[in-house]
Protein backbone atom coordinates (compact mmCIF):
# COMPACT_ATOMS: atom_id res chain seq x y z
CA UNK A 1 0.00 0.00 0.00
CA UNK A 2 1.58 3.45 -1.04
CA UNK A 3 1.66 6.19 1.35
CA UNK A 4 3.55 9.06 -0.05
CA UNK A 5 3.93 11.73 3.01
CA UNK A 6 4.69 15.14 2.28
CA UNK A 7 7.77 16.69 3.91
CA UNK A 8 7.46 15.83 7.85
CA UNK A 9 8.19 18.17 10.61
CA UNK A 10 6.77 21.45 8.19
CA UNK A 11 2.68 20.75 8.11
CA UNK A 12 1.21 24.02 9.36
CA UNK A 13 -0.66 23.95 12.53
CA UNK A 14 -4.60 23.22 11.76
CA UNK A 15 -7.60 26.08 12.33
CA UNK A 16 -8.39 26.36 15.95
CA UNK A 17 -12.15 24.82 16.25
CA UNK A 18 -14.63 27.39 16.43
CA UNK A 19 -15.86 28.16 20.40
CA UNK A 20 -19.02 29.38 22.19
CA UNK A 21 -19.44 31.39 25.51
CA UNK A 22 -19.51 29.14 28.46
CA UNK A 23 -22.47 31.98 29.72
CA UNK A 24 -24.18 31.15 26.04
CA UNK A 25 -24.41 27.33 26.76
CA UNK A 26 -25.15 27.67 30.41
CA UNK A 27 -28.02 29.69 29.35
CA UNK A 28 -29.73 26.40 27.69
CA UNK A 29 -31.34 24.45 30.31
CA UNK A 30 -30.57 21.40 28.70
CA UNK A 31 -26.88 21.64 28.37
CA UNK A 32 -27.14 21.68 32.60
CA UNK A 33 -27.01 17.89 34.07
CA UNK A 34 -26.36 16.56 37.23
CA UNK A 35 -22.58 15.96 36.19
CA UNK A 36 -19.55 15.95 38.20
CA UNK A 37 -16.52 16.32 36.57
CA UNK A 38 -13.62 13.62 37.54
CA UNK A 39 -10.37 14.69 39.12
CA UNK A 40 -8.25 14.71 36.75
CA UNK A 41 -10.13 15.81 34.15
CA UNK A 42 -11.12 19.19 36.46
CA UNK A 43 -7.43 18.99 37.06
CA UNK A 44 -6.57 18.88 33.16
CA UNK A 45 -9.52 21.46 32.24
CA UNK A 46 -7.63 24.21 35.08
CA UNK A 47 -4.19 23.62 33.62
CA UNK A 48 -4.53 23.45 29.62
CA UNK A 49 -8.14 24.02 29.23
CA UNK A 50 -10.71 22.13 27.24
CA UNK A 51 -8.72 20.51 24.57
CA UNK A 52 -11.11 18.12 23.58
CA UNK A 53 -14.07 20.25 21.38
CA UNK A 54 -17.78 19.60 22.55
CA UNK A 55 -20.55 18.20 20.06
CA UNK A 56 -22.99 20.97 20.17
CA UNK A 57 -26.31 21.46 17.17
CA UNK A 58 -28.15 24.15 16.59
CA UNK A 59 -32.00 23.59 17.90
CA UNK A 60 -34.91 25.09 16.68
CA UNK A 61 -34.53 28.91 17.32
CA UNK A 62 -30.69 28.69 16.61
CA UNK A 63 -30.21 27.23 21.08
CA UNK A 64 -26.55 25.64 20.87
CA UNK A 65 -27.49 22.01 22.40
CA UNK A 66 -24.86 19.70 23.75
CA UNK A 67 -24.65 16.21 22.39
CA UNK A 68 -21.28 14.96 23.52
CA UNK A 69 -18.89 16.61 26.31
CA UNK A 70 -21.07 17.31 29.16
CA UNK A 71 -18.63 16.31 31.62
CA UNK A 72 -15.70 18.59 29.70
CA UNK A 73 -18.60 21.67 29.80
CA UNK A 74 -18.51 20.67 33.68
CA UNK A 75 -15.36 21.01 34.25
CA UNK A 76 -14.96 24.16 32.12
CA UNK A 77 -17.58 25.33 34.19
CA UNK A 78 -15.90 24.72 37.60
CA UNK A 79 -12.48 25.90 35.79
CA UNK A 80 -14.12 29.35 35.50
CA UNK A 81 -13.62 29.37 31.68
CA UNK A 82 -14.96 32.02 29.61
CA UNK A 83 -15.22 29.56 26.50
CA UNK A 84 -14.83 26.07 25.32
CA UNK A 85 -14.20 24.90 21.77
CA UNK A 86 -16.88 23.18 19.88
CA UNK A 87 -17.73 21.26 16.82
CA UNK A 88 -21.07 20.65 14.96
CA UNK A 89 -20.76 17.40 14.30
CA UNK A 90 -19.14 14.43 15.68
CA UNK A 91 -15.18 14.21 15.72
CA UNK A 92 -12.71 11.38 17.07
CA UNK A 93 -9.28 11.92 17.88
CA UNK A 94 -7.15 10.05 14.96
CA UNK A 95 -4.86 8.51 17.36
CA UNK A 96 -7.51 6.70 19.21
CA UNK A 97 -7.85 4.89 14.92
CA UNK A 98 -6.60 1.86 13.58
CA UNK A 99 -6.03 2.19 9.83
CA UNK A 100 -7.67 -1.40 7.78
CA UNK A 101 -5.11 -3.67 7.63
CA UNK A 102 -6.40 -4.85 4.39
CA UNK A 103 -7.60 -1.41 2.72
CA UNK A 104 -8.63 -2.37 -1.01
CA UNK A 105 -6.46 0.42 -2.26
CA UNK A 106 -3.33 -0.52 -3.07
CA UNK A 107 -2.22 3.24 -4.10
CA UNK A 108 -3.65 5.78 -1.43
CA UNK A 109 -2.24 8.51 -3.89
CA UNK A 110 -1.98 11.30 -0.53
CA UNK A 111 -0.73 13.78 -2.93
CA UNK A 112 0.39 17.45 -1.79
CA UNK A 113 -2.54 18.97 -3.15
CA UNK A 114 -4.56 16.39 -0.93
CA UNK A 115 -2.97 17.21 2.11
CA UNK A 116 -3.46 21.05 1.33
CA UNK A 117 -7.12 20.52 1.09
CA UNK A 118 -7.16 19.22 4.98
CA UNK A 119 -5.21 22.24 5.94
CA UNK A 120 -7.43 24.65 4.41
CA UNK A 121 -10.82 23.22 5.17
CA UNK A 122 -10.35 20.14 6.85
CA UNK A 123 -11.83 16.52 6.78
CA UNK A 124 -15.08 16.99 5.32
CA UNK A 125 -16.42 13.85 4.92
CA UNK A 126 -16.86 11.61 8.18
CA UNK A 127 -14.83 8.49 8.52
CA UNK A 128 -16.64 5.06 8.94
CA UNK A 129 -15.54 3.49 12.20
CA UNK A 130 -16.27 0.07 13.77
CA UNK A 131 -15.18 -1.06 17.35
CA UNK A 132 -13.56 -4.79 17.24
CA UNK A 133 -12.81 -7.14 19.88
CA UNK A 134 -10.44 -5.74 22.36
CA UNK A 135 -11.64 -2.01 22.03
CA UNK A 136 -10.05 -1.51 19.10
CA UNK A 137 -11.50 1.36 16.55
CA UNK A 138 -10.95 0.44 12.99
CA UNK A 139 -11.23 2.67 10.10
CA UNK A 140 -13.47 0.23 7.54
CA UNK A 141 -14.20 3.26 4.92
CA UNK A 142 -12.51 6.30 4.49
CA UNK A 143 -8.41 4.83 5.30
CA UNK A 144 -7.15 7.56 2.33
CA UNK A 145 -8.88 10.33 4.39
CA UNK A 146 -7.16 9.14 7.38
CA UNK A 147 -3.89 9.09 5.69
CA UNK A 148 -4.78 12.88 4.57
CA UNK A 149 -5.52 13.99 7.87
CA UNK A 150 -2.92 13.15 9.58
CA UNK A 151 -0.39 14.24 7.53
CA UNK A 152 -1.59 17.64 7.26
CA UNK A 153 -1.54 17.87 10.71
CA UNK A 154 -4.91 17.24 11.98
CA UNK A 155 -6.31 15.57 15.14
CA UNK A 156 -9.61 14.85 15.04
CA UNK A 157 -11.88 13.67 12.04
CA UNK A 158 -15.51 13.52 11.95
CA UNK A 159 -16.46 9.86 12.25
CA UNK A 160 -19.85 7.57 11.58
CA UNK A 161 -20.45 3.98 13.36
CA UNK A 162 -20.32 1.26 11.11
CA UNK A 163 -23.23 -1.77 12.17
CA UNK A 164 -21.71 -3.31 15.00
CA UNK A 165 -22.58 -7.01 13.32
CA UNK A 166 -20.75 -5.83 10.09
CA UNK A 167 -18.47 -9.27 9.65
CA UNK A 168 -14.92 -8.90 7.69
CA UNK A 169 -17.14 -10.07 4.34
CA UNK A 170 -19.22 -6.86 5.22
CA UNK A 171 -16.08 -4.62 5.92
CA UNK A 172 -14.66 -5.58 2.17
CA UNK A 173 -18.31 -4.75 0.36
CA UNK A 174 -18.30 -1.98 1.74
CA UNK A 175 -15.17 -1.06 0.34
CA UNK A 176 -16.40 -2.13 -2.92
CA UNK A 177 -20.00 -0.07 -3.01
CA UNK A 178 -18.64 3.04 -1.35
CA UNK A 179 -15.99 3.50 -4.27
CA UNK A 180 -18.82 2.68 -6.82
CA UNK A 181 -21.44 5.13 -5.76
CA UNK A 182 -18.83 7.74 -5.58
CA UNK A 183 -18.32 10.23 -8.67
CA UNK A 184 -15.91 12.71 -8.91
CA UNK A 185 -16.38 16.22 -10.17
CA UNK A 186 -15.76 16.96 -13.80
CA UNK A 187 -13.66 19.95 -14.62
CA UNK A 188 -16.73 21.79 -15.65
CA UNK A 189 -18.66 21.13 -12.21
CA UNK A 190 -14.99 21.96 -10.24
CA UNK A 191 -14.63 25.30 -11.89
CA UNK A 192 -18.43 26.42 -11.39
CA UNK A 193 -18.03 25.28 -7.80
CA UNK A 194 -14.46 27.20 -7.24
CA UNK A 195 -16.48 30.13 -9.12
CA UNK A 196 -19.08 30.02 -7.48
CA UNK A 197 -17.34 30.11 -4.01
CA UNK A 198 -15.32 33.25 -5.29
CA UNK A 199 -19.06 34.80 -5.94
CA UNK A 200 -19.93 33.77 -2.28
CA UNK A 201 -17.18 35.94 -1.04
CA UNK A 202 -14.35 32.86 -0.67
CA UNK A 203 -10.83 34.32 -0.97
CA UNK A 204 -8.30 32.91 -4.09
CA UNK A 205 -6.42 31.34 -1.38
CA UNK A 206 -8.96 29.50 0.58
CA UNK A 207 -10.70 28.51 -2.93
CA UNK A 208 -6.99 27.34 -4.12
CA UNK A 209 -6.08 25.18 -0.97
CA UNK A 210 -9.45 23.29 -0.94
CA UNK A 211 -9.51 22.31 -4.42
CA UNK A 212 -5.22 21.60 -4.33
CA UNK A 213 -4.57 24.12 -7.39
CA UNK A 214 -2.68 26.84 -7.28
CA UNK A 215 -3.90 30.43 -7.22
CA UNK A 216 -2.64 31.79 -10.37
CA UNK A 217 -5.57 28.94 -11.98
CA UNK A 218 -8.31 30.25 -9.80
CA UNK A 219 -7.19 34.09 -10.79
CA UNK A 220 -7.83 32.75 -14.14
CA UNK A 221 -11.40 30.89 -13.69
CA UNK A 222 -12.85 33.89 -11.96
CA UNK A 223 -10.83 36.39 -14.49
CA UNK A 224 -12.79 33.88 -17.15
CA UNK A 225 -15.72 33.64 -15.71
CA UNK A 226 -16.30 37.10 -14.93
CA UNK A 227 -15.26 38.28 -18.11
CA UNK A 228 -18.70 38.62 -20.33
CA UNK A 229 -17.64 37.59 -23.41
CA UNK A 230 -14.85 35.01 -22.37
CA UNK A 231 -17.81 33.59 -20.23
CA UNK A 232 -19.95 33.76 -23.21
CA UNK A 233 -17.20 31.48 -25.32
CA UNK A 234 -16.88 28.90 -22.05
CA UNK A 235 -20.61 28.67 -21.82
CA UNK A 236 -20.96 28.23 -25.56
CA UNK A 237 -19.48 24.93 -24.87
CA UNK A 238 -20.32 24.05 -21.46
CA UNK A 239 -19.09 20.43 -22.38
CA UNK A 240 -16.03 20.93 -23.31
CA UNK A 241 -12.85 20.26 -20.67
CA UNK A 242 -12.23 23.42 -19.73
CA UNK A 243 -8.65 23.32 -18.61
CA UNK A 244 -6.79 25.81 -16.55
CA UNK A 245 -4.06 26.36 -19.37
CA UNK A 246 -7.05 26.57 -21.98
CA UNK A 247 -9.20 29.47 -19.49
CA UNK A 248 -6.06 31.51 -19.33
CA UNK A 249 -5.09 31.17 -23.40
CA UNK A 250 -9.09 32.75 -23.74
CA UNK A 251 -8.07 35.60 -21.36
CA UNK A 252 -4.51 35.86 -23.33
CA UNK A 253 -6.74 36.85 -26.37
CA UNK A 254 -9.38 38.26 -24.84
CA UNK A 255 -9.15 41.95 -27.30
CA UNK A 256 -9.03 39.61 -30.39
CA UNK A 257 -12.71 38.44 -31.17
CA UNK A 258 -11.65 36.40 -34.42
CA UNK A 259 -9.43 34.01 -31.98
CA UNK A 260 -11.85 33.87 -29.43
CA UNK A 261 -14.70 32.72 -32.14
CA UNK A 262 -12.10 30.28 -33.48
CA UNK A 263 -11.45 28.73 -30.52
CA UNK A 264 -15.11 28.82 -29.21
CA UNK A 265 -15.88 26.93 -33.02
CA UNK A 266 -13.62 24.43 -32.31
CA UNK A 267 -14.70 24.03 -28.75
CA UNK A 268 -18.31 23.56 -30.11
CA UNK A 269 -17.34 21.58 -33.01
CA UNK A 270 -19.09 18.16 -33.05
CA UNK A 271 -16.62 15.71 -31.99
CA UNK A 272 -14.26 18.22 -30.69
CA UNK A 273 -11.40 16.94 -28.56
CA UNK A 274 -8.69 19.24 -26.56
CA UNK A 275 -6.41 18.58 -29.65
CA UNK A 276 -8.70 20.69 -32.02
CA UNK A 277 -8.85 23.81 -29.45
CA UNK A 278 -5.10 23.43 -28.47
CA UNK A 279 -3.90 23.33 -32.35
CA UNK A 280 -6.54 26.59 -32.60
CA UNK A 281 -4.34 28.54 -29.54
CA UNK A 282 -1.05 27.39 -30.74
CA UNK A 283 -2.03 28.78 -34.15
CA UNK A 284 -2.94 32.35 -32.91
CA UNK A 285 -0.25 32.38 -30.47
CA UNK A 286 2.52 31.66 -33.37
CA UNK A 287 1.04 34.13 -35.56
CA UNK A 288 0.80 37.16 -32.23
CA UNK A 289 4.32 35.92 -31.27
CA UNK A 290 5.41 36.38 -35.06
CA UNK A 291 4.26 39.57 -35.61
CA UNK A 292 5.37 40.85 -32.42
CA UNK A 293 8.80 40.51 -33.64
CA UNK A 294 8.13 41.77 -36.64
CA UNK A 295 6.61 45.14 -35.18
CA UNK A 296 9.48 45.24 -32.86
CA UNK A 297 12.33 44.60 -35.60
CA UNK A 298 10.61 47.30 -37.92
CA UNK A 299 10.70 49.46 -34.93
CA UNK A 300 14.64 49.08 -34.95
CA UNK A 301 15.23 49.45 -38.33
CA UNK A 302 12.69 52.70 -38.73
CA UNK A 303 14.86 54.13 -35.87
CA UNK A 304 18.02 53.56 -37.54
CA UNK A 305 16.39 55.06 -40.97
CA UNK A 306 15.97 52.52 -42.82
CA UNK A 307 13.20 52.24 -46.07
CA UNK A 308 10.61 49.83 -45.26
CA UNK A 309 8.50 48.65 -47.84
CA UNK A 310 5.84 46.09 -48.40
CA UNK A 311 6.29 43.15 -51.17
CA UNK A 312 3.41 44.42 -53.51
CA UNK A 313 5.37 48.24 -53.64
CA UNK A 314 8.42 46.95 -55.28
CA UNK A 315 9.07 46.21 -58.88
CA UNK A 316 9.59 42.75 -60.16
CA UNK A 317 13.63 43.67 -60.94
CA UNK A 318 13.64 43.77 -56.98
CA UNK A 319 15.75 40.30 -55.13
CA UNK A 320 16.52 40.11 -51.68
CA UNK A 321 19.92 41.08 -50.96
CA UNK A 322 21.39 37.34 -50.14
CA UNK A 323 20.35 36.80 -54.23
CA UNK A 324 22.81 39.39 -55.63
CA UNK A 325 26.29 37.53 -56.96
CA UNK A 326 29.37 39.52 -55.46
CA UNK A 327 27.94 41.27 -52.52
CA UNK A 328 27.38 40.83 -48.98
CA UNK A 329 24.66 42.10 -46.88
CA UNK A 330 27.05 44.42 -44.86
CA UNK A 331 28.24 45.90 -47.87
CA UNK A 332 24.85 46.41 -49.40
CA UNK A 333 23.82 48.40 -46.34
CA UNK A 334 25.73 51.46 -48.27
CA UNK A 335 23.66 50.53 -51.57
CA UNK A 336 21.00 53.59 -52.38
CA UNK A 337 18.37 50.94 -53.59
CA UNK A 338 18.34 49.04 -50.22
CA UNK A 339 15.24 48.50 -48.75
CA UNK A 340 13.35 46.35 -45.95
CA UNK A 341 10.38 43.89 -46.62
CA UNK A 342 8.72 41.62 -44.36
CA UNK A 343 10.33 38.34 -44.96
CA UNK A 344 7.21 36.30 -45.62
CA UNK A 345 8.72 32.85 -45.09
CA UNK A 346 9.43 33.86 -41.14
CA UNK A 347 6.82 35.94 -40.89
CA UNK A 348 8.49 37.95 -37.49
CA UNK A 349 11.50 39.75 -39.13
CA UNK A 350 12.49 42.17 -42.02
CA UNK A 351 15.07 41.00 -44.85
CA UNK A 352 17.25 43.96 -47.45
CA UNK A 353 16.37 44.02 -50.64
CA UNK A 354 17.83 46.04 -53.59
CA UNK A 355 15.14 47.82 -55.41
CA UNK A 356 16.71 48.29 -58.78
CA UNK A 357 20.15 45.84 -58.49
CA UNK A 358 20.88 46.54 -62.33
CA UNK A 359 20.33 49.91 -61.49
CA UNK A 360 22.80 49.81 -59.01
CA UNK A 361 25.79 47.67 -60.44
CA UNK A 362 24.57 43.98 -58.82
CA UNK A 363 23.96 41.04 -60.78
CA UNK A 364 21.71 37.98 -59.50
CA UNK A 365 23.09 34.48 -58.65
CA UNK A 366 22.60 31.73 -61.31
CA UNK A 367 21.70 34.92 -63.76
CA UNK A 368 17.67 34.08 -62.09
CA UNK A 369 15.33 37.54 -61.65
CA UNK A 370 15.78 41.15 -61.66
CA UNK A 371 15.60 41.41 -65.22
CA UNK A 372 12.80 40.39 -67.83
CA UNK A 373 9.67 40.48 -69.07
CA UNK A 374 6.66 41.94 -67.29
CA UNK A 375 4.51 39.53 -65.65
CA UNK A 376 0.75 39.77 -66.38
CA UNK A 377 -1.57 40.75 -63.56
CA UNK A 378 -3.05 37.03 -63.47
CA UNK A 379 0.68 36.03 -62.95
CA UNK A 380 1.06 38.46 -60.37
CA UNK A 381 -1.76 37.51 -58.50
CA UNK A 382 -0.78 33.95 -58.48
CA UNK A 383 2.34 34.34 -57.21
CA UNK A 384 0.59 36.59 -54.28
CA UNK A 385 -1.63 33.88 -53.38
CA UNK A 386 1.57 31.25 -53.48
CA UNK A 387 3.38 33.05 -50.81
CA UNK A 388 0.20 33.83 -48.98
CA UNK A 389 -0.45 29.46 -48.80
CA UNK A 390 3.92 29.05 -48.30
CA UNK A 391 3.55 32.23 -45.29
CA UNK A 392 0.12 30.45 -44.20
CA UNK A 393 1.70 26.70 -43.89
CA UNK A 394 5.12 27.71 -42.85
CA UNK A 395 3.12 29.61 -39.59
CA UNK A 396 1.38 26.57 -38.96
CA UNK A 397 4.19 23.91 -39.06
CA UNK A 398 5.68 26.22 -36.30
CA UNK A 399 2.71 26.52 -34.37
CA UNK A 400 3.00 22.17 -34.74
CA UNK A 401 6.19 22.24 -34.06
CA UNK A 402 5.37 24.17 -30.78
CA UNK A 403 2.95 21.72 -29.92
CA UNK A 404 5.15 18.85 -30.72
CA UNK A 405 8.14 20.00 -28.68
CA UNK A 406 5.64 20.62 -25.52
CA UNK A 407 3.95 17.11 -25.87
CA UNK A 408 7.82 15.74 -25.80
CA UNK A 409 8.95 17.39 -23.54
CA UNK A 410 6.04 16.55 -21.04
CA UNK A 411 6.34 12.66 -21.47
CA UNK A 412 10.05 13.06 -20.72
CA UNK A 413 9.31 14.96 -17.41
CA UNK A 414 6.68 12.64 -16.50
CA UNK A 415 7.23 10.29 -13.20
CA UNK A 416 6.41 6.74 -12.50
CA UNK A 417 5.87 6.32 -16.12
CA UNK A 418 4.06 2.89 -17.04
CA UNK A 419 6.25 -0.09 -18.08
CA UNK A 420 4.92 -0.30 -21.42
CA UNK A 421 5.51 3.08 -22.17
CA UNK A 422 9.39 2.75 -21.09
CA UNK A 423 9.77 -0.14 -23.43
CA UNK A 424 7.73 1.39 -26.02
CA UNK A 425 10.88 4.40 -25.55
CA UNK A 426 14.20 1.68 -24.99
CA UNK A 427 13.37 0.05 -28.43
CA UNK A 428 13.24 3.33 -30.23
CA UNK A 429 16.09 4.42 -29.12
CA UNK A 430 18.00 0.88 -29.45
CA UNK A 431 16.50 1.08 -33.34
CA UNK A 432 18.12 4.85 -33.85
CA UNK A 433 21.20 3.28 -32.18
CA UNK A 434 21.57 -0.31 -33.03
CA UNK A 435 20.11 0.32 -37.17
CA UNK A 436 21.52 3.36 -37.49
CA UNK A 437 19.01 5.01 -38.80
CA UNK A 438 18.71 9.30 -38.92
CA UNK A 439 22.23 9.82 -39.05
CA UNK A 440 22.45 10.13 -34.94
CA UNK A 441 26.33 9.73 -34.89
CA UNK A 442 26.96 12.64 -37.33
CA UNK A 443 23.72 15.05 -35.58
CA UNK A 444 23.91 14.22 -31.69
CA UNK A 445 26.21 16.49 -30.80
CA UNK A 446 25.19 19.34 -33.72
CA UNK A 447 24.37 23.02 -32.23
CA UNK A 448 20.75 22.54 -33.02
CA UNK A 449 20.22 19.10 -31.16
CA UNK A 450 22.15 20.89 -28.18
CA UNK A 451 19.80 23.85 -28.02
CA UNK A 452 16.48 21.53 -28.68
CA UNK A 453 18.21 18.35 -26.19
CA UNK A 454 18.40 21.26 -23.65
CA UNK A 455 15.03 22.63 -23.98
CA UNK A 456 13.09 19.03 -23.52
CA UNK A 457 15.37 18.08 -20.55
CA UNK A 458 14.45 21.62 -18.69
CA UNK A 459 17.69 23.09 -18.28
CA UNK A 460 18.27 26.71 -17.70
CA UNK A 461 20.21 28.73 -20.27
CA UNK A 462 23.23 28.75 -18.69
CA UNK A 463 23.02 24.96 -18.13
CA UNK A 464 22.50 24.75 -21.74
CA UNK A 465 25.67 25.71 -22.61
CA UNK A 466 27.80 23.07 -21.81
CA UNK A 467 26.18 20.15 -23.66
CA UNK A 468 29.32 17.97 -21.13
CA UNK A 469 27.61 18.76 -17.74
CA UNK A 470 23.69 17.75 -18.90
CA UNK A 471 24.18 14.31 -17.74
CA UNK A 472 24.84 16.02 -14.64
CA UNK A 473 22.01 18.41 -14.24
CA UNK A 474 19.30 15.33 -14.81
CA UNK A 475 21.27 12.29 -13.07
CA UNK A 476 19.47 12.94 -9.56
CA UNK A 477 16.45 11.19 -10.83
CA UNK A 478 17.74 7.43 -12.39
CA UNK A 479 14.35 6.51 -13.08
CA UNK A 480 13.73 8.67 -16.26
CA UNK A 481 16.84 7.52 -17.95
CA UNK A 482 14.99 5.76 -20.65
CA UNK A 483 13.18 8.94 -21.13
CA UNK A 484 16.59 10.92 -20.86
CA UNK A 485 17.89 8.80 -23.64
CA UNK A 486 14.97 9.26 -25.34
CA UNK A 487 15.35 12.59 -25.69
CA UNK A 488 18.49 12.68 -27.28
CA UNK A 489 17.41 10.71 -29.84
CA UNK A 490 13.67 13.36 -30.08
CA UNK A 491 16.56 16.44 -30.51
CA UNK A 492 18.30 14.68 -33.66
CA UNK A 493 15.17 14.05 -35.10
CA UNK A 494 13.33 17.25 -33.99
CA UNK A 495 16.34 19.20 -35.64
CA UNK A 496 15.57 17.16 -39.12
CA UNK A 497 12.30 18.08 -39.63
CA UNK A 498 12.09 21.54 -40.49
CA UNK A 499 9.67 22.89 -42.56
CA UNK A 500 10.94 21.71 -45.92
CA UNK A 501 8.86 18.70 -44.82
CA UNK A 502 5.98 20.12 -45.42
CA UNK A 503 6.44 21.88 -48.51
CA UNK A 504 4.83 19.89 -52.04
CA UNK A 505 5.71 22.71 -54.67
CA UNK A 506 9.08 23.40 -56.59
CA UNK A 507 10.94 23.27 -53.01
CA UNK A 508 9.52 19.67 -51.98
CA UNK A 509 12.56 17.89 -50.38
CA UNK A 510 11.51 14.39 -50.53
CA UNK A 511 14.52 13.12 -48.45
CA UNK A 512 13.54 15.28 -45.62
CA UNK A 513 9.50 14.60 -45.99
CA UNK A 514 10.12 10.71 -45.62
CA UNK A 515 12.56 11.10 -42.12
CA UNK A 516 10.08 13.58 -40.81
CA UNK A 517 7.35 11.37 -41.61
CA UNK A 518 8.73 8.42 -39.96
CA UNK A 519 9.39 10.54 -36.93
CA UNK A 520 6.20 11.52 -36.18
CA UNK A 521 4.99 7.89 -36.82
CA UNK A 522 6.90 7.16 -34.13
CA UNK A 523 5.42 9.84 -32.07
CA UNK A 524 2.01 8.84 -33.09
CA UNK A 525 2.26 5.30 -31.57
CA UNK A 526 3.60 7.33 -28.28
CA UNK A 527 0.32 8.69 -27.97
CA UNK A 528 0.66 12.33 -30.05
CA UNK A 529 -2.09 13.56 -31.44
CA UNK A 530 -0.84 14.76 -35.20
CA UNK A 531 -2.39 18.28 -36.45
CA UNK A 532 -3.44 18.33 -39.95
CA UNK A 533 -0.04 19.77 -41.19
CA UNK A 534 1.72 17.03 -39.50
CA UNK A 535 -0.88 14.56 -40.75
CA UNK A 536 -0.09 15.34 -44.28
CA UNK A 537 3.67 14.80 -43.93
CA UNK A 538 2.35 10.98 -42.86
CA UNK A 539 0.59 10.59 -45.84
CA UNK A 540 2.39 12.44 -47.95
CA UNK A 541 -0.24 14.44 -49.31
CA UNK A 542 -0.39 18.26 -50.18
CA UNK A 543 -1.08 20.30 -47.43
CA UNK A 544 -3.87 23.31 -47.08
CA UNK A 545 -3.57 25.93 -44.55
CA UNK A 546 -7.37 26.43 -44.75
CA UNK A 547 -8.09 23.37 -44.05
CA UNK A 548 -10.30 22.97 -41.56
CA UNK A 549 -9.91 19.43 -40.70
CA UNK A 550 -9.81 18.21 -36.95
CA UNK A 551 -7.23 16.95 -35.23
CA UNK A 552 -9.74 14.39 -33.93
CA UNK A 553 -10.82 13.37 -37.51
CA UNK A 554 -7.22 13.02 -38.84
CA UNK A 555 -5.61 11.16 -36.06
CA UNK A 556 -8.51 8.49 -36.87
CA UNK A 557 -7.60 8.48 -40.49
CA UNK A 558 -8.83 11.15 -42.31
CA UNK A 559 -6.17 13.84 -44.22
CA UNK A 560 -6.86 17.06 -45.77
CA UNK A 561 -6.85 17.62 -49.55
CA UNK A 562 -6.16 20.36 -51.64
CA UNK A 563 -3.07 21.72 -52.12
CA UNK A 564 -0.47 24.88 -53.12
CA UNK A 565 1.52 25.31 -55.58
CA UNK A 566 3.75 28.19 -55.02
CA UNK A 567 5.91 29.44 -58.21
CA UNK A 568 7.09 32.72 -56.91
CA UNK A 569 11.05 33.05 -57.19
CA UNK A 570 10.64 35.24 -53.79
CA UNK A 571 10.14 32.28 -51.71
CA UNK A 572 13.40 30.50 -52.29
CA UNK A 573 16.09 30.89 -49.47
CA UNK A 574 19.75 31.17 -49.31
CA UNK A 575 21.33 27.79 -49.56
CA UNK A 576 23.16 27.12 -46.41
CA UNK A 577 25.22 23.85 -45.34
CA UNK A 578 23.80 20.99 -44.22
CA UNK A 579 23.96 17.23 -44.57
CA UNK A 580 26.36 15.81 -47.16
CA UNK A 581 23.72 13.02 -48.12
CA UNK A 582 21.32 15.52 -48.73
CA UNK A 583 20.69 18.40 -50.57
CA UNK A 584 19.59 21.48 -49.00
CA UNK A 585 16.03 23.17 -49.00
CA UNK A 586 16.19 26.96 -50.43
CA UNK A 587 13.15 27.23 -48.11
CA UNK A 588 15.15 26.52 -44.76
CA UNK A 589 17.96 29.07 -45.19
CA UNK A 590 15.95 30.95 -42.80
CA UNK A 591 14.38 28.60 -40.27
Amino acid sequence: MTNTKTQAGVQAAPAPWPTLTVAELSAHSGNIREVQAPADLLADVKNNGVEEPLYVVRTHGEVPQIIDGFQRFAAAVAAGLETVPVTPRPVIRLDALTPHPKNAREDLDINAAFVESFRAEACRIPVKIQRLAGGVLQVNDGNRRYYGAKDAGLTHVPYEWEDDDRDEAGQFLDMITTAQHRKSLTTSEMNQAMFSAAEAGAQVGRIAKAAGVRQKDVKTLVKVRSHEKLSAAVSSASTYEWTFERLAALAEFEDDPEVLAAISEAATRRGATAGDVDWVIAVARTRRDKQAKAEAHRAELEGAGAKIRTADELSERALPVWRLSGVTAREHEECKGQVWVLDDRRGDRYEPYCSAPSLYGHASLNGAGGAGGTKTPAEREAERAARAAVKAGNLEWDAAESLRRKWITDLIKRRNLPKDATNALVGHVNNALLDGTWGVSDDLNKQGTTEILGSFLGLSVQQAKDRSSFTKHVAKDPRRSAQFQFAAIAAVREMSATRGAWRTDHQRNPWRRERTAGWFRVLTSLGYPLTPIEQAVVDDEPYAPTSKKSRAAITSGGAPQGGQEASADEEEGEPEAEEADEPASDDEAAT
